[in-house]
């Protein structure tokens, strides 16, 4: 136990060796974009992502005002599955809602909608028709918890721990040195019902996903989900080898081995570490993670149970299950480290996310595991057996804590996502509206809505910079605006007359902190500075 120990410290050391790390699920392009007023029909509706996608479950629908679809024609993705197309016939005035779904690299599903305007403008949207962004791997918790939410999450804090619990349960019966026969009798009877609760955990987890995966897209979906799909591959071998357990287990000290990573390994290959670059660095240290956390939680476990039926034999394996603890914690901690380091371009995204303040209260918890265990290696060196029992209970109770932070946070996304901008500025004698989707880095566009008395005039000037807060030393970025006509009556004019302004480009090149100024000066040269401080990540 001590040799596999040794060895998962250095091996995550190894993998730890800094290399470039992709991003997470996004998207990073629309096309046309969200909420955009056009003056010609689109042939197509474009939508690039920051990652592949898995293929055969995907899909983009058009709708009209009347919730009816413009094209019956299928979505289409390229080869390096990062971009969706679909054809459009010509769309006629109005505006046009657009949903996709798609399931991203590490096993989530995306869905999203948002609405752009043909020939006129979105300021008279019904109620209920405006855009709406559901990222099913959720990016949070403050947006609202949905009752699928709630059992997406209780069936993966289930799953977890029970695959902890019996792939580590699984290790301890090689290697704890338990002999006495009615100990190992009560061992095996709690082995039977762990398998059993794994596989039903398993299955309840699979089922309770299935839906979000699948949407709405019926039969032809749940087939192609686990036909075209690796979640869909990883799915059925990781039921195909927990079924599989009940014929091979602990006839072969390898075997039982190979079936404990196998176990972790698809596991990792369904999760964060299957969407970072690179994959085999990550998912390598996510086995590495599960690992660790089986074996203290699986000891632990152990301790528990002997403590209730054989104290003796608890006593004699304490020092073995305390040392293999501090251990797998040693481990866990620099294995969560180095992962933070390549999920997330900046540490500090930890503060932005509810994935980070869950990693961080997980981490406190960590650390009053850590005092527990320090306080039960004290007490039985120096008083036996006082105070032990309520250590360990404590402990169990820390240690179903963190299975449950990670069975929420395993569903959430680590990055924090950046949403359109739509401000809005009311004033006396001018009103100003400045848009920038979608917001990220990279290619944007950008929207100036000006409103001015109509003896005014047109603006003098309309001016849109952009400022490196971090680096005032660097001159603002200056975007090119210019005038487009508005081609209807349909846009609020607060009394007076509306004038737009409109650019594309890779203005906000890089993720930061950003000051937004827009400049308007009438005919009368009087001027108007409006400013805002943005993040991009």
């Amino acid at each position: 136990m001590g040799l596999l120990l040794i060895s998962l410290f250095v091996f995550t050391l190894l993998l730890g060796i800094p290399q470039l790390a992709g991003a997470h699920a996004g998207l990073l392009e629309s096309v046309p974009p969200a909420n955009a007023e056009l003056d010609q029909p689109p042939a197509q509706i474009a939508l690039t992502f920051n990652e592949r996608l898995e293929d055969g479950v995907f899909w983009i629908r058009v709708m009209d005002t009347n919730k009816k679809q413009v094209t019956t024609n299928k979505a289409q993705i390229n080869q390096e599955r990062t971009k969706l197309t679909l054809d459009l016939p010509n769309l006629g005035q109005g505006n046009y809602l657009v949903s996709y779904h798609v399931i991203s690299s590490d096993g989530h599903p995306v869905d999203s909608t948002y609405l752009f305007a043909v020939g006129q403008t979105l300021s008279n949207i019904p109620t209920g028709t405006t855009g709406n962004s559901e990222h099913l791997h959720t990016s949070g918790l403050s947006d609202g918890v949905k009752f699928t939410d709630i059992i997406h999450f209780i069936s993966r804090i289930v799953y977890y721990a029970f695959m902890l619990a019996f792939t580590g349960w699984v290790l301890w019966l090689r290697f704890s040195g338990i002999k006495g026969e009615t100990t190992h009798s009560v061992l095996q009877g709690w082995t039977l019902q762990l398998q059993r609760g794994f596989v039903v955990a398993f299955i309840f987890m699979m089922f309770t996903h299935l839906f979000a995966m699948v949407g709405d897209g019926g039969s032809e979906a749940l087939a192609m989900l686990f036909t075209h799909t690796s979640i869909g591959y990883v799915w059925v071998a990781s039921l195909m080898l927990s079924l599989l357990g009940f014929v091979v287990l602990f006839r072969s000290l390898w075997i039982d081995l190979l079936w404990v990573v196998l176990i972790w390994l698809f596991k990792s290959l369904n999760g964060h570490a299957a969407a970072f670059e690179p994959v085999n660095q990550t998912v390598m240290l996510d086995v590495v993670h599960l690992a660790a956390s089986s074996l203290w939680v699986a000891g632990l476990l152990m301790l528990l149970v002997l403590w209730k039926r054989s104290r003796d034999e608890a006593i004699a394996l304490f020092p073995r299950v305390s040392g293999v603890a501090l251990a797998s914690l040693a481990v866990l901690a620099v294995s969560g480290v180095l992962s933070v380091f390549i999920m997330l371009p900046d540490v500090l995204y930890v503060v932005e996310t509810q994935w980070g303040k869950l990693l961080l209260f997980k981490s406190a918890l960590v650390l009053l595991v850590i005092v527990t265990g320090s306080l039960l290696r004290f007490n039985h060196r120096r008083n036996g057996l006082s105070g032990i029992g309520s250590l360990l209970k404590i402990d169990a109770v820390l240690a179903l804590m963190i299975v449950a932070i990670v069975g929420v946070f395993t569903y959430l996304t680590p990055l924090p996502t950046n949403e359109p901008l739509s401000w809005h500025v009311m004033g006396d004698k001018i009103h100003m509206t400045a848009q920038i989707s979608p917001n990220n880095p990279g290619v944007n566009d950008f929207t100036v809505k000006i409103w001015l008395p109509e003896e005014l005039g047109k603006p003098k000037q309309v001016m849109l910079k952009l400022q490196d807060m971090r680096s005032p030393e660097i001159a603002p970025l200056e975007v090119p605006l210019k005038q487009t006509d508005n081609n209807n009556g349909m846009e609020e004019t607060y009394g007076m007359k509306q004038y737009t302004y409109k650019s594309r480009g890779a203005y906000l090149p890089y993720p930061g902190y950003w000051k937004l100024e827009v400049r308007a000066m009438n005919s009368n040269d009087d001027e108007t500075v409006y400013v805002k401080e943005i993040r991009v990540f």
